[in-house]
């Protein structure tokens, strides 16, 4: 399966004016330029994306676990909270295919705006409801709802083909490699999700979406921009964390702590080598465009090569920080509940 995704980069790649000969596949081409048909078959592709992942997240994450028990298959015991959950879900993915319908066949702008509006709004409630429930991989599904939106329907197969390769490595690769692995898996997505290290490829139609032109606010067009522009690397930063190599099942408090302690050291040597890894690669970056100041392409290869190389680092070092920060308040917290109850 990850091979498969691995090759399947070539459907979503963009090809450059200095590629000769390069030819694109519907997924990457502009909906503008493509006929009827062309653009129903992208949409179709689109839905059966969707509609697996939804599916293959609610089908892991219906019944919990305990411990290395296997999840309990029986439907009558997924509690009400995820059987809600899961049926909104469904809506969710009707109203992004509604979204895709309205910008790539009808042309509807207001009509548009208002799906991305709605979904925007249920999708971070239904998200804040998972993570009450302790169901991390649902909230993360809504999270992403949005995000289908700002990639669009030829690129949203490529975004959940590279949220599952994510996901196997989290699961498979062992924490001694993850970082090398880390390093490379950011540039791979920046090319899968349909990105060149070029000026003029940068993806502004996602400032617009669910906002009007005339809007005052210009922090949230710029915001979308970032995002899916940096997506690989915002990801990859939950890739390290949730890496099951790094989580022990204990039995006891002390146990707890030092499981704890454990898992921040090694978290935090992963993702030092991996910044270290990612730097590398800039200064490289840099250096070769220092080398060939003076070549023809130096302002149209070489010199934005070395500033989107930048920015895929410095925002990979912005979720890093907002992640760590995030995590270490709750695991003060928990200690803060197992203090008030031992206290009463």
């Amino acid at each position: 399966m990850s091979m498969l995704i691995l090759r399947s980069e070539s459907i979503f790649h963009r090809c450059r004016e200095e590629e000769v000969g390069c030819e694109m596949y519907y997924p990457a081409r502009q909906s503008g330029s493509l006929t009827k048909d062309a653009q129903v078959v992208r949409l179709l592709f689109a839905l059966v994306s969707l509609v697996i992942a939804n599916y293959t997240i609610f089908k892991c994450s219906g019944s919990r676990n305990s411990g290395n028990e296997t999840l309990i298959k029986n439907s009558k015991e997924k509690s009400e909270s995820i059987r809600i959950l899961s049926a909104v879900s469904w809506l969710l993915v009707a109203t992004v295919m509604l979204h895709f319908v309205f910008t790539s066949l009808a042309n509807d702008t207001n009509r548009a705006n208002f799906t991305a509006q709605l979904l925007l709004i249920a999708s971070l409630i239904c998200a804040m409801i998972a993570w009450k429930e302790k169901y991390p991989a649902v909230c993360a599904h809504f999270v992403l709802m949005p995000v289908y939106l700002l990639f669009g329907d030829g690129l949203t197969p490529a975004l959940i083909t590279f949220i599952a390769l994510s996901a196997m490595i989290s699961k498979l690769v062992p924490k001694k490699s993850l970082s090398f692995v880390i390093a490379l898996l950011i540039p791979f997505g920046f090319y899968h999700l349909g990105h060149s290290p070029v000026i003029s490829s940068i993806p502004w139609h996602a400032a617009f979406i669910g906002i009007p032109g005339g809007a005052t606010l210009r922090i949230l067009p710029a915001l979308f921009v970032l995002i899916h522009l940096n997506f690989s690397a915002i990801s990859s930063v939950f890739v390290i964390f949730t890496n099951s190599d790094s989580r022990q099942q204990v039995t006891n408090e002390r146990e707890t702590l030092c499981s704890n302690f454990d898992f921040q050291t090694s978290t935090s040597w992963t993702l030092i080598e991996t910044l270290v890894l990612m730097t590398m690669r800039a200064t490289f970056s840099c250096l070769a465009a220092s080398i060939h100041r003076r070549h023809l392409m130096v302002w149209k290869i070489f010199a934005p090569k070395f500033i989107f190389e930048c920015i895929l680092t410095i925002f990979f070092v912005i979720s890093v920080n907002i992640l760590s920060i995030i995590s270490g308040r709750e695991v003060y917290g928990s200690k803060e509940n197992e203090r008030r109850e031992k206290i009463q």
